[in-house]
């Protein structure tokens, strides 16, 4: 947390590794899997282990919505959870250890996955000869970065977490990892993903699901970007932004075709995309979640609804509000729908919805954020340029003057942000990242954001626990804690 705090907070069978509350602290299962990484004797292997990568990540996409959007206020919580008390105690800000929803589990038995790559890769090279070696340093380069994704995740929940970097193949190995600072692991994530550069795959035909579900070398460039301004590295944010722009692989859809981006997705806007397809028995649950009738989980906030009445009310209409994002019942659409307007539902055949990790509407309100920071007349000038970029493939074409203090330049920013990414797990991290950068300095824009819908006589309350910025982090679980025997410390504001 840039020196503010002390205590920072169907592929291939392979190993598969559990966090959670068992034997060890790290399980291995089953025994005749133990070992698989020794007997990888083809490239073919290699390759079907690393799409099993993605695979994998499919199951951290209940924790990248949970994580990303039920703290903060672009959602709240539909009649299909509004009994659960896991669910309601996070909204409430009444975390606690043993609640089932902090669980890691999922992006560990990923983040195993791709340390098996990029440990037993290279001994295929022995065994097989047509496994070049470009080939085998451009399969470990993606499983580098699924390995930086999954610990940016782990890092923006809960700061401190174990730096694992070997994979757990049999009982022999030790299984109590200790906490590595946040700060540390951040470090460590951009210096994989910097050696990942030179190998990594520059592009994929346009025809193939793997330009936008595959790692190239513009995903990696847009997670560096995020990753740099949650350092403060605003000079190299906005440099790999502009890497992404430049290249012209990608562009923001037309007007008329936003709703592509959800349906039926890997727009040429899109970076990377968690994959499914129905053509291939493979569904989620993304439409039950956020649009299931009666009992959605998700719902669009009041705070969303306002922002854009207010916007349309001002500024005229924007295809991502009412009938975009979300409908006039608050159900949201993104997810729901084949088009705009609520006579466009998916059908059962259409429920494989791929969830968006990066687009490059996000990188370049990524970049403005950059350039915010920065500061100077020339880098507000450009960043209220890209900001009034994304507004105008909205549809709007009026737009707000660009505020001369950084503070307020900020607000504008995240307000964008909102507008466009609302739904897409990316909420509570922009509040996170903007409120504890420079010691704090933003914290009371998390707060007074939180606080615009909670009743007056609660704002006591809440304002206490927000204050404190170890808050904005979960504890880690206690049944990880007690399972590591004493080596894994909980996170100091639960202690």
């Amino acid at each position: 947390m840039k020196n503010s705090i002390k205590y920072k907070l169907s592929a291939a069978a392979v190993t598969v590794l559990v966090l959670a509350g068992c034997a060890n602290w790290l399980d291995v299962k089953p025994n005749n899997e133990q070992g698989v990484y020794e007997f990888w004797n083809s490239k073919e292997e290699v390759e079907a282990v690393v799409v099993g990568i993605y695979t994998s990540f499919r199951n951290c996409i209940d924790r990248i919505t949970q994580w990303g959007e039920l703290r903060g206020d672009g959602v709240d919580i539909g009649p299909g959870q509004s009994g659960n008390d896991n669910w309601n105690n996070i909204k409430d800000l009444e975390i606690r250890a043993n609640n089932n929803l902090i669980k890691w589990v999922s992006f560990y038995t990923t983040i195993n996955r791709c340390n098996a790559v990029i440990k037993y890769a290279p001994d295929v090279l022995d065994v097989d000869n047509t496994f070049s070696r470009e080939a085998c340093d451009n399969l470990i380069a993606e499983a580098k970065w699924m390995r930086a994704l999954c610990y940016f995740y782990l890092v923006r929940a809960f700061w401190d977490v174990p730096y694992v970097t070997e994979p757990y193949v049999d009982d022999s190995m030790d299984y109590a990892v200790a906490k590595t600072d946040g700060d540390k692991i951040l470090e460590y994530i951009v210096q994989d993903l910097l050696s990942a550069l030179p190998h990594i795959t520059i592009t994929y035909p346009s025809e193939m699901w793997q330009l936008h579900g595959r790692a190239t070398i513009y995903s990696a460039y847009a997670l560096l970007a995020d990753i740099y301004l949650w350092q403060e590295n605003y000079e190299e944010a906005a440099k790999m932004c502009q890497y992404i722009i430049n290249s012209e692989v990608y562009s923001l859809m037309p007007t008329q075709n936003w709703y592509r981006l959800y349906y039926p997705g890997n727009s040429a806007e899109s970076l990377f995309e968690i994959q499914w397809s129905y053509a291939y028995d493979q569904t989620n649950s993304l439409y039950g979640w956020f649009y299931g009738n009666p009992n959605n989980n998700y719902a669009a906030s009041q705070s969303v609804v306002d922002l854009f009445d207010s916007d349309e009310e001002d500024y005229g209409d924007d295809v991502r509000g009412v009938g975009g994002s979300y409908l006039a019942n608050l159900k949201i659409w993104k997810y729901g729908g084949t088009s705009r307007g609520s006579g466009n539902e998916r059908d059962s055949e259409n429920r494989d919805a791929n969830w968006i990790v990066y687009r490059l509407a996000d990188v370049i309100l990524m970049r403005a954020e950059a350039l915010i920071m920065i500061g100077g007349d020339a880098n507000y000038a450009e960043a209220h340029d890209l900001i009034v970029h994304i507004r105008e493939r909205a549809g709007l074409e009026i737009h707000p003057s660009m505020p001369s203090r950084e503070s307020d330049a900020l607000d504008l920013l995240l307000d964008e942000r909102l507008r466009e990414l609302c739904f897409e797990g990316k909420r509570w991290f922009d509040l996170v990242r903007v409120a504890i950068r420079d010691d704090a300095r933003y914290k009371n824009k998390l707060i007074n954001i939180l606080l615009k819908n909670v009743a007056a006589a609660d704002r006591p309350l809440y304002e206490s626990k927000l204050n404190n910025v170890y808050s904005y982090f979960f504890p880690i679980h206690e049944d990880d804690i007690i399972a590591s025997g004493g080596v894994l410390l909980q996170n100091p504001y639960y202690q």
